[in-house]
């Protein structure tokens, strides 16, 4: 028997069949959450510098700026539909809508700077080649 059909019930009736998962506990060393994920996996303290001339414009609205490249590090604002930044630098971290690419940039004609998903960028202004981290 395999191990998906050892885990669930089922249930021949009128309507039809009912598949139902059984309750199974699962060992506190498997068990997902921050314990089993390393601490520096997700920190927000991240090296860049300026070694791109780049420039974007976000295509979503109440993007947050981050304080480094993960959806859990602190937002220092947030850019709407339009709105141009400078692009640095790129790394990888958490990801958005399956892109997992954050560019370091800076708010044009500012010098608030910090972390954006490349999905909330322009992809035809936002090239990522040579402009690593």
């Amino acid at each position: 028997m395999s191990k998906w059909l050892r885990s669930v019930a089922v249930a021949a009736g009128a309507a039809g069949l009912l598949v139902v998962p059984l309750a199974t506990a699962v060992p506190a060393a498997a068990a997902p959450g921050p314990a089993s994920t390393p601490a520096t996996a997700l920190s927000c303290s991240h090296a860049y510098s300026n070694k791109s001339s780049g420039t974007a414009r976000l295509i979503g609205n109440g993007v947050n700026v981050r304080t480094g490249p993960h959806t859990t590090c602190a937002s220092t604002g947030q850019l709407n539909y339009g709105d141009g930044v400078y692009l640095h630098c790129w790394t990888t971290g958490t990801s958005v809508s399956g892109v997992s690419t954050w560019w370091h940039i800076r708010v044009s004609d500012t010098s608030w700077n910090g972390w954006i998903a490349h999905y909330y960028l322009d992809p035809s202004e936002s090239p990522t080649s040579g402009n690593k981290c």
